[in-house]
């Protein structure tokens, strides 16, 4: 990963780990006992990426010795030896509360981790192929282990896998109720089939912002992908090269209106960065929320200013401030700022909210606020986003250019006093 410098493309590094692997014994957490992992966790904040996670059930010992021995029970799911519990065992979802209650006493941290996958169950954590020992319990175990998430992480935001297997709770009960984003694997394929889609588009978007991946075609452990091309047989789009798998992947994406677009594992990561930087730019450039001023236009009577601004968002995503863990903390701020760059003034405006801020729309605002009468002099009005939970800093890096910058605050104009 170093070799390709993937770091300076992404931003985010997906964890997928077992329960087991991260809680081996009852109690003894991975991130504190396990130095190769603590070792992993520290070299990916080292490159100023942040993490998240997906904790999963699906594969060989993918649950804790303990949790079976203290009553819960297990079904096989293929014949290579691996299993699942059973989701709606009662000790199973005992441990696991209590599980999830440490994971987010060391990771509810927004400045470190961007979403936590929030649910888990099934094949690979995708929420289909569960096994439960009463049918009819599938919506109870999907509120008690999305409401144990909810419950413990306030921070971070919450996402669970979107699956039409399961949506006719996981709307009410999950995206509704709790606020969760939904995240969807096989962006790029017709695995996203048509009623997922429909979903996305007619119901989730843009009150929730979807979190994609691409699809497993891009998945040969040798690296040799030209050997690797499973993507032929996909019913939804005409691929026949890896490199026009990974294009169809971005222009999933973009009309999918997504937030993230993974570069899969380091061997296809340095492909895609090495072969196709072109279309790793062009996620980068359009995916996601892009937010900057369009327009600003001060007028100044004495200690009062009137500001009409405008603001546009150039990626196909939303700022997903109306998660509850964020709780609109991003605010649209003005300040003023001294000759040593010290903020001496802030007014933020109440009816600007990034949130709805969508792709191909100017949102237009009217601000008018008086300055305190002791401030005389030079001052530097700037604008930016700003984080109410951290003292309202500029918090969120807008898409304008460099030279208008003072940190995260965007240079409007030099007033005098």
């Amino acid at each position: 990963m170093e070799e390709c410098k993937a770091a300076d493309y992404s931003n985010i590094l997906y964890i997928r780990m077992l329960w087991k692997d991260l809680e081996p014994e009852e109690g003894k957490y991975a991130w504190i006992y396990n130095e190769r992992y603590k070792w992993y966790i520290q070299k990916a904040k080292d490159k100023g990426l942040k993490l998240a996670f997906r904790v999963f059930f699906h594969g060989v010992d993918g649950v804790p010795s303990y949790v079976y021995e203290a009553g819960a029970t297990e079904s096989p799911i293929d014949d290579e030896g691996k299993t699942q519990p059973y989701y709606d065992n009662p000790v199973f979802l005992e441990k696991l509360d209590k599980f999830i209650e440490a994971f987010a006493k060391e990771y509810d941290n927004p400045d470190e981790v961007d979403y936590i996958d929030a649910y888990g169950l099934g094949r690979w954590g995708e929420g289909h192929g569960l096994v439960l020992e009463k049918q009819d319990n599938l919506e109870s175990v999907i509120r008690q282990i999305t409401e144990s998430y909810a419950r413990h992480f306030k921070k971070v935001l919450t996402v669970m896998n979107l699956s039409q297997s399961d949506y006719r709770f996981s709307k009410p009960l999950v995206y509704d109720k709790l606020g969760f984003l939904p995240r969807r694997d096989g962006i790029g394929s017709f695995w996203f089939s048509n009623e997922e889609r429909a979903m996305v588009h007619d119901e989730l978007f843009p009150k929730r912002a979807l979190i994609g991946e691409g699809c497993w075609w891009f998945n040969a452990q040798d690296g040799d992908n030209s050997k690797y091309k499973h993507f032929q047989g996909d019913k939804r789009f005409a691929m026949n090269d890896f490199k026009e798998a990974f294009t169809v992947s971005v222009t999933d994406a973009l009309d999918s209106h997504c937030n993230t677009l993974d570069l899969r594992m380091p061997l296809q990561c340095k492909f895609w960065i090495e072969e196709l930087p072109d279309q790793v730019q062009r996620f980068i450039t359009l995916g996601g929320y892009r937010l900057y001023p369009d327009y600003i236009k001060v007028e100044q009577d004495h200690k009062t200013l009137t500001l009409f601004h405008s603001w546009k968002n150039y990626g196909v995503g939303v700022l997903p401030n109306n998660h509850p863990n964020w709780n609109y903390k991003y605010q649209v701020s003005f300040v003023l700022m001294n000759e040593k760059k010290e903020i001496v003034f802030l007014y933020t405006e109440p009816e600007a909210e990034p949130s709805e801020w969508l792709k191909g729309i100017s949102y237009n605002y009217l601000s008018r606020f008086n300055i305190p009468a002791e401030l005389q002099g030079k001052y530097t009005l700037c604008v930016g986003l700003t984080d109410k939970t951290k003292n309202n800093e500029a918090a969120i890096d807008l898409a304008v250019s460099g030279n208008l910058k003072i940190g995260k605050w965007i240079f409007v104009v030099e007033l005098e006093l």
